[in-house]
């Protein structure tokens, strides 16, 4: 290295903190709300085999109509989400493929804790995750922060409102699409809604990220902070400002479903 005091790592080998923040907030918080007014059903004994019943005898249950097409579906959440960011890079995001279904799978990857990168593979940063030695120590370099400054920057500008009023629209949908992965008795509110306390849970730490590397990466030198989940960790690499904008929105939009679901 042509700098014994900074320590790179190639963007292909490096943890993507990207992609979790940008979905998960095309609909920031409002599972919340959802599973806030759903109330709780008894799921039946795994043992005992639950046939319906058809509404009228001899007329079969109903089915659902097929889904939309997935350009179908990109030109409706174009339309709908188009306002809520005036910013060009978000404008830029819209124009990428399958987004429903980009965006049912990141949330499922991060309740679950996984890393959601192939799914958001377009959001990487540019540029090298970087670290210092200071004290005898490797710590974070801040500019490695400042690669997620545009990102941090967009989910600050989302309009909370819009949000709000796409998913509704779009519920039945994304409930659909989940439907094809998840385990049986799995609702998307609910994975939802455990995908916002994982971004909740990511501590917001202002000074230095004491780093050690193994192998061609780098790891947390605190067993807590290394002990996060994939996505978690990916969220704390994008540095303490991003992060707060990110999780003030899941707050904001929890806040403002919360207001909503009181006047019902």
């Amino acid at each position: 290295m042509s700098n014994p005091e900074v320590v790179t790592q190639s963007q292909n080998r490096m943890h993507w903190g990207v992609g979790v923040a940008a979905l998960v907030l095309l609909f920031a918080g409002v599972g919340t709300w959802w599973v806030m007014r759903q109330p709780a059903t008894a799921l039946p004994h795994p043992s005992v085999a639950v046939i319906p019943k058809p509404s009228h005898p001899g007329v079969a249950p109903r089915t659902e109509p097929p889904l939309p097409s997935s350009a179908e579906l990109d030109a409706l959440l174009r339309t709908k989400l188009a306002r809520a960011s005036l910013l060009p890079e978000f404008a830029a995001w819209l124009k990428e493929q399958d987004l429903l279904r980009r965006f049912v799978t990141v949330v499922g990857n991060v309740a679950n804790g996984d890393s959601p990168r192939e799914a958001v593979s377009f959001l990487a940063p540019a540029g090298t995750f970087e670290a210092r030695r200071k004290g005898g120590k490797l710590v974070i370099e801040k500019k490695s922060y400042a690669r997620y400054d545009v990102l941090g920057k967009v989910v600050g500008s989302l309009d909370m409102g819009v949000l709000v009023s796409t998913y509704r629209d779009v519920r039945h949908l994304t409930e659909r699409l989940h439907k094809e992965t998840a385990r049986p008795g799995s609702t998307f509110d609910a994975t939802l809604h455990l995908a916002f306390e994982q971004v909740l849970a990511v501590p917001v730490i202002d000074g230095d990220v004491e780093v050690v590397p193994k192998g061609a990466m780098f790891v947390y030198a605190d067993p807590k902070l290394e002990g996060l989940t994939a996505a978690q960790k990916h969220l704390l690499r994008m540095g303490p400002k991003n992060l707060r904008r990110l999780q003030d929105k899941v707050r904001e939009a929890s806040q403002q479903l919360t207001q909503q679901a009181s006047r019902r």
